[in-house]
């Protein structure tokens, strides 16, 4: 019976204990950095020459080396791959391919517009119940728009 009574007090305790430890964080204070030796040392006095240095071509590209420019066009030509690119599509939990859209809200060029208007069209074309949930239209005005007897909504073009 006495156990049982200490039992609250000792999770307490050590509930306390552990919010201290917590907001004290000695895993994350900064320690002093020291040079280990004499090469360290010398690297440190050489810092502020190298920055001189630095100063002297302020305004300039810097200079890189054979290795760095080989790493940059590398890089250049990796990023351009179409596997670097991200995806333009996704398969839903219905089964269908669906447009991922990049950049939304973005000012369209008007040859983007047209574009975009045509992609629009043709996917009330081909699912208009899809266009009617994503964008609140009515499956009346789908079919007014693919008739001609209403002007392209602006809203599905302007997110």
């Amino acid at each position: 019976m006495a156990a049982s009574s200490r039992l609250p007090v000792a999770l307490l305790g050590s509930a306390v204990l552990i919010l201290a430890v917590l907001i004290w964080k000695p895993w994350s204070s900064p320690r002093p950095s020291a040079p280990a030796d004499a090469a360290d040392e010398a690297a440190l006095g050489a810092a502020p020459q190298a920055q001189g240095a630095e100063a002297a071509q302020v305004g300039q590209a810097p200079q890189l080396t054979a290795q760095q420019q080989q790493a940059a066009v590398a890089e250049t030509v990796r990023s351009a791959a179409p596997a670097a690119q991200p995806p333009q599509s996704y398969k839903g939990p219905d089964g269908k391919q669906h447009e991922i859209v990049y950049n939304q809200g973005l000012a369209l060029s008007p040859g983007a517009r047209e574009e975009l208007k045509r992609q629009r069209l043709q996917q009330m074309r081909d699912q208009p119940e899809a266009i009617s949930k994503i964008y609140g239209i009515g499956r009346d005005e789908i079919a007014a728009v693919l008739a001609g007897k209403r002007p392209f909504p602006d809203r599905l073009i302007d997110q």
